[in-house]
């Protein structure tokens, strides 16, 4: 008798219609990471959102959720996954009305660690259904590649959204677009399974989870204090080196216990591992670049907010598509051969940038990063999923979850400061950035005005080309790992014996 366990499902394509469902229901987690990129001038003028505020809006979210999930997989392996998706949906639903009309800074970032905290419950426990609904491996190959293409697409979505709403709305719209699709998850979620804990998991410890949550955040906060050129003060060192004594702590605790939380273990497994490698890091690229050319688009190529928006419709779809593809070839081709593939796909798109310019061939490099990181993010989901006994799916989905929105909030900072740097160097004009420059310019005016804009947009430009330079060798280090320590199986992720007769 197997011992997987499973959830209650309607036969047929009933469980199709559920994945359709658990896959919108995500889709507003990952768009929120970045629908606020186009609303910066808005927040700035509506709220008298400072610099540092702004940082803050932005930011909060990944941060926070990188904390927060990390224990939101063990406890819906718990106390059912369903109840923690249904809680999650509802949380995010009320932080979305309330952050919609936030009439203030500080308000709005509180909204957003709420946001946060639906979205650290959403993301574990969806992954997790869709490993448990789906036993046939074929089947979950292509499910899961579903469920990587809202991960990987919807990102990249998130300016497209806000640049159609800010078109014609103002910026809290971003948020309220969310309630319809948490109310019909809820509905049909609530309807369509039943809910199964398994209470026999590891006892709960509130103070190791608790030093797991804050030693994350603190290391993540530094690690983007320190992107951001923050490093040095005392409170940002405080907190990196706070963040590793609580992470140690909690590691060697979960390392030793019989029944661990969160199952450190599975990082001995290097499918798993690179896994998660391969998670974070097309994800930190794909959100660190999609920063920095809506900026370019508008800045340089003067594109309205939905002009620029629209430009990434082509990735948007392309990885739509290539996700599910992924899932499907995987069991013929292998891990490491599709990988390659994929990440080879991305470098291309990046390189066709490079090369031509974003002027030239943007549509082509577009659907080339999309069919490259749509498959990778894809990939990385299997491999890890795969590699995880399917009563750890919780834990395992949690991992991954950590390992995206540390590459979510890396990306902002890392490539966000990279292109404030080499700007800084390339520029010696008025203002620290490429929208200062522009507004002195306006105010300058005349020949003068028109060649201090010239010169910004010829920096920013030059910065611009620095950052697809760096996308391509993270891209590259991450490929060459997969050569060098994955063999070239064609069936490497099948699923094991031990998850059961179904999914044997």
């Amino acid at each position: 008798m197997s011992n997987e366990p499973t959830t209650t499902v309607p036969a047929g394509k009933s469980r199709w219609l559920v994945l359709a469902v658990i896959a919108l229901s995500f889709l507003p987690v990952t768009i929120d990471s970045t629908v606020l990129y186009l609303a910066i001038p808005a927040l700035t003028r509506d709220l008298g959102a400072s610099g540092t505020e702004i940082l803050w809006i932005m930011d909060i979210y990944p941060l926070t959720m990188a904390g927060l999930v990390l224990m939101a997989g063990p406890l819906g392996d718990r106390f059912g996954q369903r109840n923690l998706l249904l809680t999650g949906l509802g949380i995010f639903g009320l932080a979305s009305g309330f952050a919609a009309f936030a009439p203030s800074p500080a308000l709005l970032i509180a909204c957003r660690v709420g946001l946060a905290l639906g979205g650290c419950m959403i993301i574990p426990s969806s992954l997790a259904l869709v490993r448990r609904i789906f036993t046939d491996p074929r089947e979950r190959g292509i499910a899961i590649g579903v469920w990587g293409a809202v991960a990987s697409a919807g990102s990249a979505l998130g300016p497209v959204i806000g640049g159609v709403l800010l078109e014609h709305f103002w910026w809290g719209s971003v948020f309220l677009v969310n309630l319809p699709l948490a109310f019909i998850g809820i509905a049909i979620i609530s309807h369509r399974l039943g809910n199964e804990p398994q209470p026999t998991m590891a006892p709960i410890e509130p103070l190791t989870a608790l030093a797991g949550i804050i030693g994350l955040v603190g290391l993540v906060y530094a690690v983007k204090a320190v992107a951001h050129g923050d490093g040095a003060s005392p409170g940002v060192l405080a907190g990196g080196l706070g963040g590793l004594f609580l992470l140690g702590l909690f590691a060697r605790r979960q390392w030793r216990a019989p029944v661990p939380m969160l199952d450190l273990r599975l990082f001995l497994n290097p499918r798993f591992s690179l896994g998660v490698l391969t998670a974070a890091g097309p994800i930190l690229v794909l959100v660190g670049f999609v920063l920095v050319f809506m900026q370019h688009l508008q800045f340089v190529q003067a594109r309205s907010p939905l002009a620029a928006g629209l430009v990434i419709v082509p990735l948007d779809v392309a990885a739509a598509l290539a996700a599910p593809l992924a899932g499907y070839l995987l069991p013929r081709f292998g891990l490491r051969g599709l990988g390659l593939l994929a990440l080879a796909t991305a470098m291309a798109g990046y390189g066709l940038l490079l090369g031509a310019g974003p002027a030239g061939a943007t549509l082509g490099a577009m659907v080339l990063l999309g069919l490259g990181h749509g498959a990778a993010m894809a990939l990385a989901t299997a491999s890890i999923m795969a590699a995880a006994p399917a009563e750890k799916a919780g834990a395992a989905a949690s991992i991954e979850s950590v390992a995206y929105e540390i590459g979510t909030g890396l990306g902002i900072a890392l490539f966000g400061s990279l292109i404030g740097i080499v700007y800084t160097l390339g520029h010696t004009g008025a203002g620290e950035s490429i929208g200062a420059t522009l507004a002195a310019a306006a105010a300058l005016g005349g020949e003068a005005g028109d060649a201090l804009a010239a010169a910004g947009r010829a920096a920013f430009d030059q910065g611009f080309r620095v950052v697809l330079g760096a996308a391509l060798g993270v891209l590259a280090l991450i490929a060459l790992a997969l050569f060098r320590l994955l063999p070239a199986e064609k069936t490497q992720v099948q699923a094991k014996p031990t998850l059961g007769k179904a999914g044997g």
